[in-house]
């Protein structure tokens, strides 16, 4: 008996044609990953209905999560803030009667003076900065949207990876019953015919069972993972199920490309862009804290001797400029925060890209070792451990643990590419370049 399938075949990549389909600059946790998840290479599950690949999963994620629109609203919020924030102080009429309705010979209203006027604060400076200080805090949304982007992208492509390499383990679960329930009908033959052991075919039995639930297990996970994959793209994923081939090595940048690439994550540009906010700010504190001038400007009405006069004059505030001495020196410290907090960010990325690519050399001496190896020299001894225990020449133990070995050598090697992917998917995420979709 053997397993003939795609396991003991090293993957290949698959080229694929490119195109940007989203504006954000997401990952590419996937440029060299959505190579991966081919049309052509699909593993079979029961029950599927449409088949959506992977860059197809991650656009139905961006358009349809409502996480992402969310960032839709708030922007709606900003420009609203940036209108309001061009709003000049507006001038202000002033009307004024003296002289009047008193006692003696102003008693009535013969000898009143009547001025109207007009006041208005020179604050265009203040509006500008304003403005611009509204916009700079605005242009931090496009950065956490890009943050939030890259999170739900990587997400649905893990979800994917999971689900794909379940529909593999199915696969091989379904393989195994098929040849133990083989295995036990032959054991049964050979116990009719004199030949087997009744305790041997009990195992075989308990063996079968031992399939089924495996399968059961599986299948209940892969469930699980299908409602994690709908929460991503939403009620119709209902009837969507992933397709790809799980079984190719995906191209992989070194040490030095993804560190070049690492300097253009979206957090650490949103530490750069937070600087340039605080900036803005402690200018906008600064022109706030200046002497406003106010000017003034109108006519003036004698009842006496009904003569008219222009009046005019101006106001200013006394003192110094420094009552926000204490806010700007706050702000500038926050900066400061940021700055540290940037280098700290900086250094941990730094790490965990190190890290992960150590982990992916090692996934692909691992798929290696049990593809060009393991998995073969096994094979060998389930061919050679058949014959014997046909024979009789073997123990029904060391026909088990052969077998047992073979299963787990393959099931090892699932896990290894799905492992290979998932740390791929991270590397990606971390590198956070712009994401490039398959056209399908």
């Amino acid at each position: 008996m053997s397993f003939n399938n795609s396991l003991n075949r090293p993957g290949k990549p698959i080229a694929n044609r490119f195109s940007v389909k989203t504006k954000f600059n997401i990952t590419m946790l996937l440029t060299a990953l959505l190579t991966l998840f081919s049309i052509n290479a699909v593993a079979e599950t029961s029950n599927v209905g449409h088949q959506i690949g992977l860059s197809e999963a991650i656009q139905v994620t961006l358009d349809n999560h409502p996480e992402m629109a969310r960032y839709r609203y708030q922007k709606q919020k900003f420009d609203a803030l940036t209108k309001q924030a061009g709003v000049s102080q507006k001038p202000q009429l002033d009307v004024t009667i003296e002289d009047a309705f008193g006692s003696g010979d102003y008693s009535g209203f013969d000898a009143a003076q009547t001025t109207i006027g007009i006041s208005w604060i020179l604050d265009g400076d203040l509006v500008d900065s304003r403005i611009k200080a509204s916009r700079e805090a605005s242009s931090q949304l496009s950065f956490e949207r890009e943050i939030k982007a890259l999170d739900l992208s990587s997400d649905t492509a893990k979800t994917f990876v999971e689900h794909i390499a379940l529909q593999e383990q199915i696969k091989l679960a379904r393989l195994n019953l098929q040849q133990t329930q083989e295995a036990y009908e032959s054991i049964v033959s050979l116990n009719k015919r004199g030949k087997g052991s009744t305790i041997d075919t009990i195992q075989m039995k308990a063996n079968v069972a031992r399939s089924e639930l495996m399968i059961e297990d599986l299948e209940h996970e892969l469930k699980a993972t299908q409602r994690r994959f709908m929460n991503n793209l939403g009620e119709e994923a209902k009837l969507m199920t992933p397709k790809g081939n799980l079984f190719s090595i995906p191209a992989i940048d070194n040490l030095n490309e993804s560190m070049a690439k690492l300097k253009e994550h979206p957090r650490l540009l949103a530490f750069a862009n937070k600087s340039r906010v605080l900036e803005s700010q402690i200018e906008l504190a600064r022109i706030e804290a200046e002497p406003r001038w106010e000017f003034s400007t109108g006519l003036r009405r004698y009842e006496r001797t009904s003569d008219v006069g222009i009046v005019a004059g101006f106001s200013v505030s006394l003192g110094s400029s420094g009552s926000n001495a204490g806010k700007i020196q706050s702000l500038r410290a926050e900066r400061s925060i940021y700055e540290v907090e940037s280098e700290v960010l900086r250094r941990e990325l730094y790490t965990q890209l190190y890290v992960l690519l150590q982990e992916i050399e090692h996934s692909k001496h691992v798929i290696n070792v049990n593809q060009q190896q393991i998995i073969p020299l096994l094979k060998e001894a389930k061919e050679e451990v058949n014959k014997a225990y046909q024979i009789g020449r073997t123990s029904y133990l060391q026909w088990f643990n052969i077998h047992q070995d073979y299963l787990v050598a393959h099931l090892e090697l699932i896990n290894a590419y799905k492992m290979l992917h998932l740390k791929n998917i991270e590397l990606q995420r971390l590198t956070g370049t712009t994401l490039e979709t398959i056209e399908n």
